[in-house]
């Protein structure tokens, strides 16, 4: 049995309804983060919570309930699912329109995998690629290109040949000890984890730029790295069937600044929450 939580009541998923005229679903308005969960607390939860408030705030929308309860629900759902290490999903909708939004935590087991990832470029960018949007569809087909050519994932690629960002994943190259990331300039997500590598960098002496990044510059990086919430810091192997170099060094420092930035946010969880 699946279990959720839906406007606060822990359920199971066979059982859980939300109005058919939830805007949601008519309407796709609505914003969702993905939160890793280790040893049954979210990881960066603050950050992804602010993350999520912003972009709610820009469709005139606001979480139901108050942070420290958003935050009990998820420890609670991770819990009774008995899922202490995985993924959980905070999603807010815009509710009925007579009614209140809608908020929809669900909580799953997810493997992190490490092994460096091959990668095909898709032309296109994903519309208001800045919010965390319930709508996947230009990333599911890119994710479906990615798949017809026997490939793990799709870096998007603008008319002027630009990598932007891969389909759940933000997009770092090093190169001649420089890490680099493209800019927020409206065409990529702001990514948590994204936000997180570029300070622990620059604290350790990593120099940072954010910069665009040519497709044709791909093959010339110490390694290429891909950043999410759930999968942390993984390498690319290829992009369009063109081998990457792997730097291991620079990615073994950044991923242990990573763990332990991890550990100190579940820290502050468990001091704010008292969980």
């Amino acid at each position: 049995m699946t279990l959720l939580m839906l406007n606060g009541e822990l359920q199971p998923a066979e059982r859980a309804l939300v109005p058919a005229l939830d805007r949601g679903l008519t309407h796709g308005l609505g914003l969702y983060e993905t939160i890793k969960l280790a040893s049954g607390l979210p990881v960066f939860f603050d950050e992804h919570m602010d993350r999520l408030d912003r972009g709610l705030a820009q469709l005139d929308l606001r979480t139901p309930y108050p942070r420290v309860v958003v935050a009990s629900q998820v420890v609670r759902l991770a819990r009774a699912a008995a899922i202490p290490n995985g993924a959980c999903r905070v999603l807010v909708t815009a509710g009925a329109p007579r009614g209140g939004p809608t908020i929809l935590i669900q909580a799953e087991v997810r493997s992190f995998p490490t092994h460096p990832l091959t990668l095909i470029s898709y032309r296109a960018l994903r519309s208001a690629a800045d919010l965390k949007s319930k709508t996947f569809t230009t990333s599911h087909l890119a994710q479906q290109a990615a798949k017809a050519a026997g490939a793990d994932d799709a870096l998007f690629v603008d008319e002027d040949g630009r990598a932007h960002e891969a389909t759940t994943a933000n997009l770092f190259l090093y190169r001649d000890g420089v890490l680099c990331t493209p800019p927020l300039d409206g065409s990529i997500l702001p990514g948590v984890i994204r936000n997180q590598v570029m300070t622990l960098a620059r604290d350790d002496g990593i120099p940072v730029a954010e910069s665009h990044i040519a497709v044709d510059e791909l093959s010339s990086a110490d390694t290429l790295l891909l950043t999410s919430s759930v999968r942390g810091i993984v390498q690319a192997a290829s992009v369009d069937g063109v081998p990457l170099a792997t730097d291991q060094q620079v990615t073994a420092r950044l991923r242990a600044l990573l763990r332990s930035a991890e550990t100190a946010s579940a820290e502050r969880f468990t001091a704010t929450y008292n969980t």
